[in-house]
């Protein structure tokens, strides 16, 4: 007898273990059955994506702004310098004839290893120390710049067509020519090592006035 309450109470609790394990197995399929029948009816419906934003539709909706990439633009970080194989132009604007002339030729040595502001400062170096000092070069500067081509444009005009003296220091005292630096104007008998340092420099090398106002108002600044 006691064996059989034995026997009766192993297989009432082999029972519950089996009930145990079936239900969760039934519960675990009905969730995963609503699982997927949610996503099947969200996917054909487009239920809850409607509101995502892609980067085509920020860009379509703002025509003016531009879109955003994500690759790094090394080249914008870069600060370019002329090397050798660098190209290099020369415009030339004469002012007289209206006509523009473009050379392409070796880049010259001062240039090579400048970036464009160096570039720039030379010119303007070049400016400040050459036009107007015996050719006919009214201006210089930079066009473009790139590690693949440098473009210089120089401004000419006639010298005799714009300036009528040219003022110069010989054997220390200032002359007075014509623009052709040959024809005598005045000899001022002026002698430069009477006047402030920071005119010595430009009466040595000479230099173009455009009349004879100027010329006068110069002598009279230099000398007072």
């Amino acid at each position: 007898m006691y064996k059989f309450f034995e026997r009766l109470i192993i297989m009432n609790t082999t029972l519950k273990k089996t009930a145990y394990i079936v239900t969760f197995f039934a519960l675990a399929s009905v969730f995963a059955l609503i699982y997927y029948a949610g996503y099947y009816y969200a996917t054909r419906n487009n239920f809850g994506f409607n509101n995502l934003i892609t980067k085509e539709d920020v860009t379509n909706a703002n025509p003016g702004m531009k879109a955003y990439d994500d690759t790094l633009n090394v080249a914008a970080n870069e600060n370019p310098i002329i090397t050798t194989s660098t190209k290099y132009i020369e415009e030339c604007y004469d002012q007289d004839t209206g006509e523009l002339t473009k050379t392409e030729s070796d880049m010259p040595i001062v240039l090579l290893g400048l970036d464009r502001e160096a570039v720039i400062d030379y010119l303007t170096t070049y400016k400040a120390t050459n036009v107007g000092t015996g050719d006919n070069v009214l201006n210089i500067q930079l066009v473009s710049f790139s590690a693949e081509q440098v473009v210089i444009r120089k401004t000419i005009r006639d010298i005799d067509e714009i300036y009528n003296y040219y003022v110069v220091s010989e054997d220390s005292i200032i002359k007075i020519y014509h623009s052709d630096q040959t024809t005598l104007f005045a000899d001022t008998g002026i002698d430069i090592s009477n006047i402030d340092e920071e005119y010595k420099k430009d009466l040595e090398n000479g230099f173009y006035i455009e009349t004879i106002h100027e010329l006068y108002n110069y002598l009279e600044s230099i000398t007072s």
